[in-house]
């Protein structure tokens, strides 16, 4: 059944009407469509290729689209891409938040609505305020926008940073800018890289061997470049390698909380850590001991003896009450030293806003969802005699929380329990993530947690070992501690996104001086 043209005029705009009928009949619904495929992208389907040809076609729509319409259309891409690619998080809250499966859908269904604003913004100050010059939109313009509403998305409201285009890129040759630049850069090249896509489709009937060599000189001199990069080492070794045996538990969220099971949990715990001989540290998973500290003394002081004997540290993860009466997600190496989380999960650890939670809580029943939060300028836990860059669970989502311990730290340990989000593409989309930031920072990574995928990750964000997920077992091997800075872990995500930033004002800036008149001009 059609929709009659005033209905649609009306939702889309009359440019939209007009664009129907001149050859881009679905752009709404080919938006939403390549948004859902970009998420093959990521892990764990890896079609890193994918994800240059779907954005290449919303890119030629946003091209040919005024302002208004090219918004919605990457507002639908938007929500295709969220919808598909965090759809795991209904898990968490209706399975084991015991949420009625309409209000998780809901739920989720509005975050990805959110979520996708920042793509729709990102082109609209492209479409309305920059100068409509068909090679620069899409290979400066769109790619420039896009990075800093990117890194916008990561900051709002504490932020949500998780399919970001650079994540596809972690086995290509494009990661290799990644400890120069930093992933939001990464994903910056695979935008130009679609963009010069749409510009070979544009330009193949009049074909110009000279321009179109002008056009992918440097589209071929990046990705040469990252190629180059990829290889090189930023950090150097730094005293002896440290042997390591991280314990993945594999305990149900569902049984996790239940009492009968705590005393199962605990020793299960213990008999694989004493079962590690001539080992340096051993890792346990985010809240593996499902308890509080200060009703756990007895349990942890005994580990510190076992430990103590066998000349070997152990972190932990569990649940640490501060002087206020208020609860931490913390890392305990029962040897001393504690790690509060500074980074809370958004509506998993804490309500965004606060006179919600009466609201939130009739529907969701998620243990510990309003903790505190650690200082932000905690002092490095060492282990092994090695300073440690932690990170508990959605941390590692955010470059700027990892790289705060650097260069200080010699080695990184991310902990976490995606056992919340059961058999989904969560994990592997975790891990990815987990990998960056190593990459990112030139340093071996400890990953440890309660169902998968734990593993030793190298400076370069290869996969040097891993155990299978969903199941009980113990990862052994050695990491080398390094030093020294990458030059990402110096500048940050400031370099990228403050020239990407004056590169947009200052094209605004110069069109507003050429056409005064565009502020009041229609779309």
């Amino acid at each position: 059944m059609k929709l009659p043209l005033s209905i649609v005029s009306k939702f889309f705009g009359r440019s939209g009407v007009s664009y129907q009928l001149t050859g881009l009949a679905y752009w709404p619904l080919a938006s939403l469509v390549a948004g859902g495929f970009t998420t093959l992208a990521f892990a764990p389907f890896d079609l890193n290729w994918l994800v240059f040809f779907t954005l290449a076609l919303v890119f030629y729509l946003w091209a040919n689209l005024p302002a208004k319409q090219a918004s919605i259309s990457a507002w639908l891409f938007g929500l295709g891409l969220q919808c598909s690619g965090v759809s795991w998080i209904y898990y968490s809250v209706h399975v084991h938040g015991s949420a009625p499966a309409s209000f998780a859908i809901l739920l989720v269904f509005l975050l990805c609505c959110y979520l996708s604003i920042y793509t729709a913004l990102a082109v609209y100050i492209v479409n309305r305020y920059l100068p409509n010059k068909i090679v620069l939109r899409l290979m400066l313009f769109y790619p420039a926008s896009w990075l800093v509403f990117e890194w916008l998305q990561g900051y709002v409201m504490t932020g949500f940073a998780w399919m970001q285009l650079g994540y596809t890129q972690i086995d290509a040759p494009l990661s290799g800018f990644a400890p120069v630049l930093g992933n939001h850069a990464v994903g910056g090249v695979v935008a130009v890289s679609a963009g010069f896509l749409v510009v070979l489709f544009k330009q193949r009937q009049g074909l110009n061997f000279k321009r179109n060599f002008i056009v992918a000189l440097p589209v071929i001199l990046l990705w040469i470049s990252g190629a180059l990069l990829k290889p090189v080492n930023w950090t150097e070794s730094e005293g002896e390698p440290v042997r390591v045996s991280v314990i993945q538990g594999n305990i149900a969220q569902k049984d996790k909380w239940k009492p009968h099971v705590k005393q199962a949990t605990l020793a299960m715990y213990r008999d694989l850590s004493l079962a590690q001989k001539d080992v340096d540290l051993i890792v346990w998973p985010e809240t593996a001991i499902p308890d509080y500290r200060y009703r756990m003394l007895p349990y942890l002081q005994q580990l510190s003896a076992d430990m103590t004997t066998s000349d070997t540290d152990l972190l932990l993860g569990i649940f640490v009450k501060n002087d206020e009466n208020r609860v931490l997600n913390s890392v305990l190496n029962v040897n001393g030293g504690v790690y509060e989380k500074r980074h809370l999960v958004p509506l998993g650890e804490y309500i965004p806003l606060r006179f919600l939670i009466e609201f939130f809580n009739r529907f969701v029943k998620i243990p510990m969802s309003d903790i505190a939060s650690g200082d932000e300028n905690q002092r490095l836990l060492t282990a092994a005699g090695v300073p440690l860059g932690l990170s508990i669970c959605f941390e590692d989502a955010f470059s700027r929380d990892v790289i705060k311990d650097l260069p200080e730290a010699r080695l990184l340990v991310n902990v976490s329990n995606d056992a919340w989000f059961e058999d989904s593409h969560e994990a592997h989309q975790h891990h990815a993530i987990a990998r960056m930031r190593a990459l990112e920072a030139g340093r071996y990574m400890i990953r440890s947690t309660n169902t998968g995928i734990t593993s030793f990750i190298g400076p370069h964000g290869e996969v040097i070992k891993k155990l299978p997920q969903f199941e009980r077992g113990v990862l052994k091997g050695e990491v080398q501690p390094l030093s020294g800075a990458t030059p990402f872990v110096r500048w940050g995500d400031w370099l990228i996104v403050g020239l990407c930033s004056l590169l947009l004002l200052g094209f605004a800036l110069i069109r507003f001086k050429n056409y005064p008149q565009m502020s009041t001009d229609k779309d």
